[in-house]
C-alpha cells in the first residue's frame, strides 16, 4: 500500500516553495535597484564632469565699457584670471547655472569641491568681478583628499596664474582612495591677434 502525502505536508511544501520563490523575486529586484542605483551614480559622475569641462573650456577674454582719455566711451577687452593650488576663478562664456557670462570660480575646501557662479552683467562690477554673499554654488564632491590645480601656459606647467588665460587646467583629487584627473583644454582665443581684438571690439 503506497502512502499518501498528508494535508500538512503538503502545507509545508507550498509554505517552502512561497518562501523560495519570494526570496528568488526580493533579491531579483534588489539586483535592478543596485544596477539602477550604479547606472545613476555613473550617469551624474558623468555629468558633473561634463558640467565643469564646459564651463572651464569656454573660458574667455570678455568685452567692456570703458572711457579714453577724453572721456569718451570706448570698449575694451578685458582678460580676467586668477589661479592657485586650490582656487581658480575667470570668466565663463558658458556657464552651468545661468544662460548668460559668469564670474566662475572652482575652490578645494575642507575637503570639498566647490563651484561658484554670479552673473557677469547683472549686480558685479564687470573690470573688478567679484562673487557676492548669495552668489550661487554647487558641491559636486565631498571628502576628497588632496585636491588641487594645475595650469598649462604652452608647455610650462603652473601653479599660480594671475590675468592671463591658460591653455588648459588640471584638477586632481582623490576620492574613496582613487585618484582622479580632469583635464580640460580651453577653446578660448588666449592667442587672439591684435587685428582680431580691433574687429571685435570695432568692426559692426
Amino acid at each position: 500500500m503506497k502512502k499518501a502525502f498528508t494535508l500538512v505536508e503538503l502545507l509545508i511544501a507550498v509554505l517552502l516553495l512561497t518562501l523560495l520563490i519570494g526570496t528568488a523575486l526580493f533579491s531579483y529586484r534588489q539586483a535592478l535597484l543596485n544596477i539602477s542605483k550604479a547606472k545613476k551614480s555613473t550617469f551624474n559622475e558623468v555629468l558633473k564632469v561634463h558640467q565643469i569641462r564646459t564651463s572651464i573650456e569656454s573660458m574667455q577674454h570678455y568685452v567692456v565699457d570703458d572711457y579714453n582719455q577724453f572721456n569718451q566711451p570706448m570698449k575694451k577687452l578685458h582678460i580676467f584670471f586668477t589661479g592657485n593650488k586650490h582656487y581658480f576663478q575667470y570668466i565663463s562664456l558658458n556657464p552651468t547655472l545661468y544662460n548668460i557670462p559668469t564670474l566662475s570660480a572652482f575652490e578645494c575646501k575642507d575637503n570639498t569641491l566647490i563651484y561658484k557662479e554670479e552673473m557677469l552683467y547683472s549686480r558685479i562690477d564687470v573690470n573688478r568681478p567679484e562673487f557676492l554673499e548669495d552668489s550661487k554654488k554647487i558641491i559636486y564632491w565631498k571628502d576628497i583628499k588632496d585636491c588641487k590645480f594645475e595650469y598649462k601656459i604652452e608647455n610650462t606647467i603652473m601653479t599660480f596664474l594671475e590675468n592671463r588665460v591658460p591653455n588648459s587646467i588640471k584638477i586632481e583629487y582623490i576620492n574613496n582612495k582613487r585618484k582622479y584627473i580632469i583635464f580640460t583644454t580651453i577653446k578660448s582665443d588666449y592667442n587672439i591677434s591684435h587685428y582680431e581684438i580691433y574687429e571685435r571690439l570695432y568692426g559692426e
